[in-house]
């Protein structure tokens, strides 16, 4: 079963991401609904108190719209939602039945990072509420009150960096550089992402020597590259990859070794 949806892929740099935000462009909600959120935030933040893992309601970008531009950009529309409208609205309960319009659609960034010496680096996801378990490229939300530029506009590039920096301890001068893939919706635990590429200009004994700023990360797991090893890993492990993170390595997967690579691991897969 795929668990995911590409809406647009490429390799973009930031100067080819057209984004479009309006802050009026947010999940629709009734009173009835919003007590449904209010009740069922106070279970989850009690059920994160008991497992042991943050939960906050953080501002969130919504993703209303990606779109792949036949001059080469990826536009983007977005707009704004919260964590709390996120989790709440996610359940099966709540999202079966209902168009992604009436959805909360929280926007999420996520990279393969790789290493000069042909790494990338992933996890094993542990104390947190969706795909536990599940190998995951290096990711995090989106988030308005942070991850803008200087003149306040919404800013991906940085919350991808923002977020390696927080889990890994990899600094802004350790990337060489960096492109967005494209954009993606996990059709389980429904919400846009945007996948990166990382290219580091360290040694994966460097990135140890990184001291990660929070705990997220339990244990950063690394794979060398090949075009043999990428599509074992993704076919041998399809089900217990991220429904995001997975279609992050497909789209590395065709920058590295082609379009006929990602379709044969597309087609393993389906």
């Amino acid at each position: 079963m795929i668990e995911f949806e590409i809406l647009a892929r490429g390799l973009y740099r930031p100067d080819q991401l057209e984004i479009f935000y309006d802050p009026s462009l947010r999940m629709p909600t009734t009173p009835t609904i919003q007590a449904w959120m209010d009740t069922l935030w106070q279970e989850k933040l009690a059920m994160a108190r008991r497992q042991g893992f943050p939960l906050y309601d953080s501002q969130l970008f919504r993703l209303v719209s990606a779109e792949a531009q036949a001059g080469g950009c990826l536009r983007i529309v977005l707009g704004s939602t919260s964590y709390k409208q996120y989790t709440t609205t996610r359940v099966p309960e709540f999202a079966q039945g209902r168009s992604r319009h009436e959805l909360s659609n929280a926007l999420a960034v996520c990279s393969v990072v790789e290493t000069t010496n042909g790494y990338m680096l992933y996890e094993k996801r542990q104390k947190v509420a969706v795909h536990a378990g599940r190998y995951h490229v290096i990711a995090g939300f989106f988030e308005r009150d942070r991850d803008v530029d200087t003149a306040k506009r919404p800013d991906p590039f940085s919350a991808m960096r923002r977020e390696i920096r927080e889990e890994t301890g990899i600094l802004y001068t350790d990337i060489r550089e960096q492109f967005c893939l494209g954009a993606v919706y996990d059709v389980m635990s429904p919400h846009g992402e945007l996948c990166f590429l990382t290219r580091l200009n360290i040694s994966l004994a460097e990135v140890r020597q990184r001291v990660p700023e929070d705990n997220e990360i339990q244990q950063l797991l690394s794979l060398y590259v090949t075009k043999e090893s990428l599509r074992e890993f993704v076919l041998k492990n399809h089900g217990n990859i991220s429904a995001t993170g997975e279609p992050n390595l497909l789209m590395y997967g065709a920058v590295r070794f082609g379009e006929e690579w990602f379709e044969e691991v597309m087609e393993g897969i389906a």
